[in-house]
């Protein structure tokens, strides 16, 4: 995807977070915030190059979306543009600092996902908590890297 469409993403997935109660909408809420981070990243990988910004969607690791010569979207394999989640596939590619810890911070909400949707640990407002403190650190440093505000 371009930047301006993972921005774009970002915008109304953290909108909604904000119409959502962490405790009583847990999942969706937790949903929105993964997901947004995912982009935030994402954006912040294209713009420092460590990455491919392109028109293309991806479904699992190196398998895209594209437009095909009808305009239909159809399947291909690429080289690393999108990450689907922090890690999947691993970014070969060394990353400055801030990106890191960008993606150091996705680790902290990613490692609630399996428990706490899959119904093995009961979420709890110190995991939601710790959840909204990772992607209020994601959103800054996309920010500051961006030199512009983030939705």
């Amino acid at each position: 995807m371009r930047i301006d469409s993972h921005l774009q993403k970002v915008g109304k997935l953290n909108a909604l977070r904000g119409r959502l109660d962490p405790d009583a909408d847990f999942e969706v809420w937790f949903w929105a915030t993964m997901t947004l981070g995912t982009h935030a990243v994402n954006a912040a990988l294209h713009h420092c190059g460590a990455t491919l910004e392109d028109d293309a969607f991806a479904t699992q690791p190196g398998v895209y979306l594209i437009a095909g010569q009808d305009g239909q979207l159809e399947s291909a394999l690429r080289s690393l543009g999108d990450v689907l989640h922090v890690g999947r596939p691993k970014v070969e590619t060394p990353v400055p600092p801030d990106v890191s810890a960008m993606m150091q911070a996705m680790e902290v909400i990613e490692h609630h996902r399996d428990p706490c949707i899959r119904g093995e640990r009961e979420p709890t407002p110190a995991i939601a908590r710790e959840c909204d403190q990772a992607i209020a650190q994601v959103l800054a440093l996309l920010h500051a890297r961006l030199g512009k505000t983030v939705p």
